[in-house]
């Protein structure tokens, strides 16, 4: 390793910069857009590979990663303003992204600025929370590039003796859109049909001797399974950086059951010439995750909306370290029985009038117990962590709980998120369970049934260290008749 004094890149280095100030301005003003900020991002990274393997190197691609971040959330914003279905997945990638960006602190004790930022990130919880987010990121120092430091063994041996050839790094940032919505982290999408794979990329320099760019996949998947394009352009006119857009088809043959992981993808870029073939760095959204889930082939609960939250959970739950994958099996398990049951009692009202908590029990034993794959498996009444539960299936706790006043909601689920997490603690396991019946007399109709199952994540006392995660489920009983909630209006009439 070599450390070469490079004051040349100053320039470039501090126009990108504050290029990427300006944005993150406008963004605290309430004015940028996702366009803007992605380009402020792809600049960052773009100084950062320059930089070569300095310190400085390091802080600006971790900026980056949070402007990445940001970006994520803009676009979360402009699809709640445009309705987009499931405008919640932009919010999902930035967290995981600012995850990662704390995994990656966590031995670095000279980043404490980047780190609170990233946890701020992790925190945003409304489209209002990203102004204060943006002010975050534009107080976080950044070194002065005076030196890059580059690898001896890697540079290019010089031309001749007095003039050594300098070394040119092209940077390739590639971003994908799959039916004209942005790629999602894993993104899911019907097995057995044709769908609209979009790229954008933004090539720092064409060389002089490169007539085309080519854009090929490489896995490790089985290849007759699927189908993945290969993107090639040609050499564009005008001056660099160049942005490039391209659109092929993708195709998945084969369903997934909800265990299975995504099926990985890496996205590769090389030049090619008459002579030889130039490799380019590749950054951005260069692995692709794709899940091939349908709820009408392969259905889990037998309830869209169910299954949909399912994979959602399932998702976040991956996000987490530590993770195992039975564990997490069981666990979406138990969601599939009580998730079900929770779409069959909206559907049928299986639950009329008020119950108590032990016929509210005896009654989701039954239900629980008339799967195959729990059966003899349902526990009743175990004890653990000092108390004595509910129900328990393979060491995981199901708690039960019963409301006969008022309406709840998943607010209330965490008066009871102690006691769940404390049971699963004790029975060693991140994971558990929390049922309620909602019982109590209702004058309005329920919501979708989406909107009673969730997972809530309960971090250790500390701050630190794994968190428990809780699935919650809530089961609608005691609904009115339909036709009690239809309003009459009386007309009146003048004489």
């Amino acid at each position: 390793m070599k450390k070469i004094k490079r004051p040349e890149i100053l320039y470039e280095v501090f126009s990108k910069r504050a290029k990427a100030v300006e944005v993150l301005s406008d963004v605290v003003q309430g004015r940028s857009t996702s366009t803007a900020l992605a380009e402020a991002s792809s600049s960052m990274h773009f100084v950062a590979k320059t930089l070569g393997e300095s310190y400085a190197a390091l802080r600006y691609e971790q900026f980056a990663s949070l402007l990445d971040c940001l970006t994520h959330y803009i676009r979360w914003k402009e699809a709640i303003r445009s309705a987009e279905v499931e405008a919640d997945r932009h919010a999902r990638a930035a967290k995981q992204l600012a995850r990662e960006v704390v995994r990656s602190l966590a031995k670095d004790s000279e980043s404490v600025t980047i780190l609170q930022a990233a946890e701020q990130i992790q925190a945003v919880s409304d489209v209002s929370d990203i102004e204060s987010t943006a002010e975050v990121l534009l107080r976080i120092p950044l070194p002065l590039p005076l030196f890059v430091v580059e690898n001896e063994e890697r540079r290019p041996r010089p031309t001749s003796a007095c003039q050594p050839e300098e070394r040119v790094i092209t940077v390739a940032f590639i971003s994908f859109w799959l039916n004209n919505i942005v790629f999602g982290h894993p993104h899911t999408v019907q097995p057995n049909t044709l769908h609209e794979l979009s790229v954008e990329v933004r090539i720092s320099r064409w060389p002089d001797n490169a007539e085309e760019l080519i854009l090929d996949v490489i896995t490790v998947e089985q290849k007759d399974k699927f189908q993945l394009p290969q993107f090639k352009f040609q050499r564009p006119y005008g001056h660099a950086p160049f942005v490039l857009k391209g659109i092929g088809r993708l195709f998945l043959e084969i369903p997934q059951d909800i265990s299975s992981r995504p099926l990985e993808f890496a996205y590769r870029a090389k030049f090619v010439s008459e002579d030889q073939e130039t490799h380019v760095e590749v950054e951005g959204q260069r692995h692709l995750l794709l899940q091939s889930f349908d709820p009408v082939l392969n259905p889990i609960s037998g309830y869209q909306l169910v299954d949909q939250q399912l994979v959602n959970i399932r998702n976040e739950a991956r996000s987490q370290s530590g993770i195992r994958d039975k564990e997490l099996a069981d666990f979406l398990l138990v969601l599939t029985v009580l998730g079900k049951s929770a779409g069959a009692a909206l559907q049928d009202n299986l639950f009329p009038g008020k119950f108590s908590e032990k016929q509210f029990q005896s009654k989701m034993r039954e239900k629980m117990r008339s799967e195959p794959r729990i059966g003899s498996e349902l526990e009743e009444h175990p004890k653990a962590s000092g108390g004595i539960t509910d129900l328990s299936f393979r060491r995981m706790r199901i708690e039960l709980k019963v409301e006969q006043k008022r309406l709840i909601s998943m607010e209330d689920a965490k008066q009871y998120l102690g006691q769940t997490s404390q049971y699963a603690a004790g029975s060693d396991t991140r994971f558990g369970i929390l049922c309620m019946l909602d019982c109590s007399p209702k004058t309005n109709a329920p919501g979708s049934v989406a909107n009673d199952i969730s997972v809530i994540s309960v971090k250790p006392p500390t701050n630190q260290g794994l968190p428990i995660l809780v699935g919650v489920v809530i089961i609608r009983g005691n609904l009115p008749r339909p036709s009690s909630l239809s309003v009459r209006r009386k007309e009146n009439r003048v004489k």
